[in-house]
């Protein structure tokens, strides 16, 4: 084949990806092979928390290889709870042009994304892979509508978190995708069939399958020169009029001679340098697709678990890591407890040739099965008859030590009894709650992680809204609590003008720059807070008790709260001596929380 130009410039590209990609799984592919042995070590995996020519052995001798695994609990524990803990704070505009309301219908999409998306799903197994295996990932993508142009975001999660490599600079990433060879050749017909690199041996581990390709994604960040330019429009008597307003001409794909055209007049003007994110899908010397992600940052979401820096070397260890020789004493010393306790029925008999002769299809078995009486010869060379020699004794030692294991499995990890709801030595609630909490914060660092991860989650969508979002159409936003929903036209252009003669359009998502004022609370303790806060108010003051009793039924769980809540709201006005206002204006829904 001759490589023209273009060519050229895919072979390139591809030649720095592969670069890239060997560069990043060298310098992390101890982390790689640890955090496997560490994921198939707390699911016991293919009998992971034994060591393997041991289990071996034993299988060879018919001897017993026991696991209680003490360790996947604490993964659970700490992963439930984070199944629990959500963003609760509020899209806030950060600059002289956005608008309170406009966050509040960002705020809105996002929920209705994360809705859509079954984040609880995505954010969960990210969180989870973090935990247990040191490091977790989830990512955004875009589609098209069905039934439309429109384009809608979707949180979507990564099963195999060893198909992500990610620099640790942001500046790079890549997606190795398992595809089937009819759906690379319904979605990329004129592309020949091949892996994206045949020598990495790690597609061993993954399913192999001769019906499969990989294929890679790769996300780049190129920095790129653009014109930004502050403007103003010029009325008909050739005054300078309106607020000023700022251009990116790359981004919006126009020059400063139309800029003129329509009527402005560039005030300032800058060449800066910024990145662009690069996407493109690659296999071992084609490029399949190529495109631009609008946004600042990769649309990758990496959950960090318990990451260590040794001088230049970074470690990712997961939650269990350090317990991991407590865990296979515990299952070698409780194996062994079940071995001679199974022994205490096999215990032999001492008997002569002559008790025996001719009931050897009894005695053989004797110390198998239970039988009711056993028959046998008389001997004078042992008048007492058969005896039965004593069985072994289950040592007090290796039970001890089976509880030490235990304890010491407890305290590498930083967890209590009192953190898995077990009882333990306290007693009044005060005690056990300061216990509960000293367990909490020695494995704070793992859903303070996971929190950080949905903080960044959450400002990349919005960050890449207003460019996916930014034609006019109805969308349905949810409320902070995800039940309360409203439909809202979105740039909306409504046939009118300002003074200085721009158009006017309602709900324009890509006026203004909005961030999030982090705030992460347990949904549950959120609800139960609010519960107490107004139960507590209505008990110091009976008529307030009266105006909250509609708000304190809609936060109990019960079936019926709800119609109980409206039936209250609805009398509430004659209970407190209102009369209604037939000219007022019906509320047509609550407002909307950013």
């Amino acid at each position: 084949m001759v490589d023209t130009p273009d060519r050229t410039d895919d072979l390139e590209l591809i030649l720095e990806a592969q670069k890239r990609f060997n560069r990043l799984r060298s310098q992390d592919q101890h982390n790689i092979d640890q955090s496997k042995i560490n994921v198939r070590f707390v699911y016991d995996i293919d009998g992971a928390q034994w060591d393997e020519e041991d289990r071996k052995q034993r299988k060879i001798d018919g001897r017993a290889c026991l696991t209680s695994n003490q360790v996947e609990k604490h993964v659970n524990s700490i992963v439930n709870a984070e199944r629990d803990q959500r963003i609760a704070g509020h899209v806030r505009p950060v600059d002289s042009e956005g608008d309170v309301e406009i966050a509040a219908i960002i705020a809105g999409i996002i929920r209705q994304i994360e809705h859509a998306s079954d984040a609880e799903v995505v954010y969960t197994n990210g969180g989870e892979q973090a935990v247990a295996g040191g490091t977790g990932y989830w990512r955004i993508k875009s589609e098209i509508r069905d039934d439309s142009f429109d384009q809608e975001l979707f949180l979507v999660k990564i099963n195999n978190q060893f198909s992500v490599t990610l620099d640790p600079e942001g500046m790079f990433a890549f997606i190795d995708e398992r595809i089937t060879k009819e759906e690379f050749k319904y979605k990329y017909p004129d592309a020949e069939e091949e892996n994206v690199d045949t020598s990495v041996d790690y597609y061993t581990e993954w399913y192999p399958d001769e019906d499969s390709l990989y294929v890679r994604e790769y996300f780049y960040k190129e920095r790129v020169k653009t014109t930004i330019v502050q403007a103003r429009k010029v009325d008909p008597s050739g005054q300078l009029s309106g607020d000023a307003k700022i251009f990116d001409l790359r981004k919006e794909e126009i020059t400063e001679e139309q800029l003129v055209e329509q009527g402005w007049t560039i005030e300032k003007k800058k060449d800066p340098k910024r990145f662009v994110v690069k996407q493109v899908k690659i296999t071992g010397s084609q490029v399949l697709t190529r495109g631009e992600w609008p946004g600042r940052d990769i649309p990758i979401v990496e959950v960090q678990g318990n990451w260590i820096w040794v001088e230049d070397k970074l470690y990712k260890k997961n939650l269990t890591q350090g317990a991991h020789d407590d865990q296979r004493m515990y299952n070698f010393t409780l194996t062994s407890l079940v071995e001679r306790y199974s022994l205490a029925t096999k215990a032999p008999y001492l008997v002569t040739k002559k008790m025996v002769a001719g009931l050897g299809h009894i005695w053989k078995f004797s110390h198998k099965k239970l039988f009711p009486y056993l028959t046998f010869n008389s001997d004078t060379k042992m008048p007492g008859g058969p005896k039965r020699e004593p069985a072994p004794q289950i040592s007090t030692g290796e039970t001890a030590m089976l509880g030490i294991h235990k304890q010491n499995i407890l305290d590498t990890i930083g967890r209590n009894q009192s953190n898995l709801g077990q009882n333990s030595n306290e007693r009044s609630k005060v005690a056990i709650d300061a216990r509960s909490l000293k367990g909490d914060v020695s494995t704070f660092h793992f859903p303070d992680n996971f929190r950080r991860a949905i903080a960044k989650s959450t400002r990349i969508l919005i960050d890449v809204i207003p460019h996916f979002y930014d034609t006019e159409r109805v969308e349905r936003i949810l409320g902070e609590d995800g039940k309360t929903e409203q439909l809202v036209v979105i740039n909306e252009e409504t046939g009118m003008f300002d003074h200085a003669g721009e158009p006017i359009t309602l709900n324009d998502l890509s006026v203004g720059k909005y961030d999030i004022v982090e705030s992460v609370k347990l949904m549950s303790t959120r609800r139960q807070e609010q519960l107490a806060g107004q139960q507590g108010m209505a008990a110091g003051n009976p008529m307030l008790g009266v105006l909250l009793a509609g708000d304190i039924a809609k936060l109990q769980d019960w079936d019926g709260a709800q119609e109980l809540a409206d039936k209250i709201d609805k009398f509430t006005p004659a209970l407190l001596g209102i009369k209604p206002d037939e000219d007022a204006p019906q509320d047509a829904g609550g407002q909307l929380e950013a």
